[in-house]
């Protein structure tokens, strides 16, 4: 498992598995389960609505552990999964810092804790230190259209953090049903911090060429988030709901499909 015969690093990813695998299928599928334990949120559509985003990120993630299960360990995932699960444990703590002492729950922070520790355990000691030898191409492949496909990617999660700078609610206030709190701010924070984690993917794959790994966990996340668009048009008719965020995902879901088909023929 992950060309590796090394127990350690086999266990460490498993349990970062095992955690991305179940907040997905609670946030995703029992929002609830979350909501109740935790005093500061209520069982609101804004928060069901932020929880199911970050189940599609777990998602994505559990899939990007899963095909380097079968195909090996590849430093552009841990490129991406290192600094996502030190934001969020950073993340996490400034939630619980800004509560009541009675009304914090750290079960969460504690499970991000354990997931960054999995997960950079399982990066040094798999894959050694941190490389940054350049690849012979931007990318590390001469197909154009793939090429093109990761600059718009990049410049779009640069575009997400910019326009997150300038108006941190601008989320909030542009999807119809979202009601402005501290907390769903909170929760925007935390799809930022998720686009900065893309961002330094992205950038350490335009050096040192793309991996496979994270094209599927950009795939089977924009799988979900398109399905989610596609039902949404069905129920709401074309044009309800925010439209900016529905053509981003339906850009990610077909720029995921042109570059996933077109590189992994090589793999």
């Amino acid at each position: 498992m992950f060309k590796t015969d090394d127990k350690l690093v086999q266990t460490c990813l498993g349990i970062s598995y095992a955690i991305l695998f179940l907040y997905g299928i609670i946030n995703f599928f029992n929002p609830e389960f979350i909501i109740e334990r935790y005093a500061t949120l209520d069982n609101s559509y804004t928060n069901q609505w932020f929880l199911g985003w970050y189940g599609i990120m777990n998602f994505g993630a559990v899939a990007g552990i899963v095909y380097m299960g079968y195909k090996g360990l590849e430093r552009g995932y841990f490129a991406y999964a290192m600094p996502l699960s030190v934001l969020f444990v950073i993340w996490g703590v400034m939630g619980q810092m800004d509560v009541p002492a009675e009304d914090q729950n750290w079960t969460a922070v504690m499970l991000f804790v354990v997931n960054a520790v999995a997960i950079f355990i399982a990066r040094f000691r798999g894959l050694g230190p941190l490389n940054f030898e350049r690849a012979e191409n931007a990318w590390g492949t001469n197909d154009k259209v793939c090429q093109t496909v990761f600059w718009l990617a990049l410049i779009a999660q640069v575009l997400f953090i910019i326009m997150y700078i300038v108006n941190p609610a601008q989320i909030i206030q542009d999807t119809p049903g979202l009601e402005m709190s501290t907390v769903a701010q909170r929760f925007a924070m935390g799809i930022m911090f998720f686009s900065i984690a893309w961002v330094i993917a992205l950038l350490y794959q335009m050096w040192n060429g793309y991996s496979m790994a994270m094209v599927v966990v950009a795939l089977i996340s924009s799988i979900i988030f398109f399905a989610i668009v596609c039902n949404n048009a069905a129920a709401n008719g074309m044009g309800e709901g925010n439209t900016l965020l529905a053509l981003t995902f339906t850009g990610n879901f077909i720029g995921s499909l042109i570059v996933f088909f077109r590189l992994q023929a090589n793999h």
